[in-house]
């Protein structure tokens, strides 16, 4: 999570990185020689299994996924294939067929096959991800397709699952895992134990075989990685504690796209040892946080430009409608129209965010991807306007008062704001509270180390009528964000991987939101089954219409009001490398957010180096 910081603050490992001499390459001239600022630990191992602990093998530098996601639309199959060649999907989304492209090999010539894939996703079954994607089983059906089963009753619609499968995991050699992992049978065995009756001795013995395995997995290292054979665009030549090179991979499937004869790792082990490189024109990328004066000195120098890419998610205030007056919804209304969001956007996250346009519970992007154009219309905007808030106040029944506003109780209405002790969110809380004290409401910002506000004493006690927290669910999928907002954040109810609904009696309710709410114009929607819907394989047209009902009743209701959309702030140079026109292309644009554009620009074949 990048934030925009006054000082440096410590983002991996320990400043004492930097005095280890840095590995001879010359950035004077372009030559081939791509850098940017990874990060890794110090001490780490050599282990590309994404489980391992503290793998320094940068993510995706060196092994490649079976395609990438665009993360642009709501249809299923918006991917630029890598390894594989094609998927299809079928049995109502509960089959997946993979075919690889006859042309993958790893870095000693063999061919990447599906035994590779089989290998990459058995591990994943042992550390416990694959089954909280749905998966069953899968089947090799020859060396270039692999048929992967989801549970059928399993809430986990095909969107999701193909994000996984061929987007989220990068393919990992079978000839270099097969050596540490137990035979399958062993595996399959302790996978179908696991997942049997709770508490049964059987299922005990399982898990225990699949933790024990994990570890193994999770701590084996490689030593130095000259062992390993590679499928990506670049296979690790050396490094050390502060930098990596990695050369261009002959073998890679799109070879020829890669322009980059060398790729140069540096290790952002603070923010300033990256500013430092911008500076000094040696790294070509970063995603860094800024300060103000350092953010202009930096885009001074070598071509240096900021982009901040869509992200889903920012910060938010969270209503507890179980206080008083929050249980009012023109209460909740009133104050939308009174915080004056880009102003406090302005003033918290004046480099990498943008204003929440409408506060739906889905980010701007989300929204055009989700909702059609007469769909938005509809939805209320809630721009500052300090007379419609005054109006919805005096008809829920306030007073004004020369000593301020007068709650229908006869009590004197005050507001606390309680946040996070994070620079950006102090700052625009504190913006806040200005404005709402500027028109009578006096109001206090109540900001705390983070620690002690997300202790069980804090905003999870269920004593703050206000309380500030991430919102956006940090996905594009809209399940995530509803998910958030009516089942993780407010503790009060979780749903089975089946779509069953659970009240979680013993546990605090943070939010207090109704189950089902009147919404005007549209009635009585659910928000729990509405959410749990469209979390499975809905006809499109059916989800899109879910998502709507969602995003209309979070806009009038106001669970929560979204403040600002933390975007993804990032570094690019233009001094020694061509870059595509990401500007014009929803889907490139959105590998600034979630991938390392500099890799998935080479693999499309779209960067060259300036001459």
């Amino acid at each position: 999570m990048l934030r925009n910081l006054s000082k440096a603050t410590l983002v991996l490992g320990t400043a004492a990185a930097l005095t280890v001499a840095p590995m001879s390459v010359s950035y004077a001239s372009s030559g081939g020689v791509l850098a940017y600022a990874g990060g890794w630990q110090t001490n780490g191992i050599y282990n590309p299994q994404p489980q391992a602990n503290g793998n320094i093998l940068q993510d995706g530098v060196c092994y490649a996924p079976l395609a990438y996601y665009k993360f642009t639309s709501s249809s299923n199959n918006d991917f630029w294939p890598v390894l594989a060649k094609s998927w299809k999907v079928s049995d109502h989304g509960n089959q997946v067929t993979v075919t690889l492209n006859p042309n993958a090999k790893w870095s000693n010539g063999t061919p990447v096959t599906a035994q590779d894939v089989y290998t990459t996703f058995e591990m994943q079954f042992i550390v416990g991800n694959a089954q909280s994607w749905g998966l069953t089983k899968m089947k090799v059906v020859n060396p270039h397709t692999i048929i992967f089963y989801k549970n059928p009753a399993f809430l986990y619609n095909t969107n999701v699952l193909l994000q996984q499968l061929l987007n989220n995991n990068n393919i990992m050699p079978a000839a270099d895992f097969n050596p540490i992992l137990p035979p399958q049978t062993q595996v399959w065995k302790a996978v179908q134990e696991a997942g049997g009756a709770p508490g049964a001795k059987s299922t005990q013995a399982g898990e225990n075989l699949l933790t024990k395995w994990s570890h193994t997995l999770e701590g084996y290292n490689f030593k130095g990685g000259s062992n390993l054979i590679y499928d990506g665009p670049w296979t690790f030549t050396h490094g050390t504690s502060a930098e990596q090179l990695y050369t261009k991979n002959p073998d890679f499937v799109f070879a020829n796209n890669i322009t980059a004869q060398q790729m140069v790792v540096t290790n952002q082990t603070t923010n300033d040892v990256t500013w430092r490189a911008l500076e000094n024109g040696t790294i070509d990328y970063a995603g860094v946080s800024f300060s103000p004066p350092v953010y202009k000195q930096i885009m001074s120098v070598h071509q240096n430009h900021f982009i901040a890419a869509p992200q889903s998610t920012g910060m938010s205030f969270y209503f507890n409608e179980k206080i008083y007056p929050y249980n009012m919804v023109k209460v909740r209304q009133a104050l939308a129209y009174l915080v004056n969001r880009p102003a406090a956007t302005k003033i918290g996250e004046p480099i990498g965010s943008s204003d929440v346009l409408i506060p739906d519970g889905l980010t701007t992007t989300a929204n055009k991807q989700w909702l059609s154009a007469a769909q938005l219309k509809t939805l209320n905007p809630y721009n500052y306007n300090v007379n419609k808030g005054i109006s919805l106040l005096k008809q829920a029944g306030f007073k004004k008062t020369a000593g301020g506003w007068v709650m229908p109780n006869g009590k004197k209405f005050t507001v606390t704001i309680y946040a996070p002790n994070y620079s950006d969110w102090d700052a625009g809380v504190q913006e806040i509270a200005s404005q709402l004290t500027s028109v009578g409401i006096k109001t206090n910002a109540d900001v705390m180390d983070s620690t002690i506000y997300y202790s069980p004493n804090g905003a999870q006690s269920g004593k703050y009528g206000i309380f500030c927290d991430w919102w956006g669910g940090w996905n594009i999928n809209p399940y995530d964000t509803y998910n958030q907002a009516y089942f993780a954040e407010p503790g009060a109810y979780s749903v089975s991987n089946t779509g069953k609904i659970e009240h979680n009696a013993n546990a605090t309710n943070i939010m207090n939101v109704p189950e089902t709410v009147s919404v005007p114009g549209m009635g009585k929607v659910n928000l729990l089954q509405t959410t749990v819907a469209i979390a499975g394989n809905l006809p499109l047209a059916k989800q899109k219409e879910d998502v709507y009902r969602l995003a209309k009743s979070y806009n009038y209701w106001l669970p929560a009001l979204d403040v600002w959309n933390q975007l993804a702030g990032r570094t690019y140079s233009t001094e020694r490398w061509t870059w595509p026109d990401f500007q014009k292309n929803q889907a490139l644009l959105n590998m600034f957010t979630y991938n390392t554009p500099v890799v998935v620009y080479q693999v499309l074949g779209l960067m060259k180096p300036k001459q």
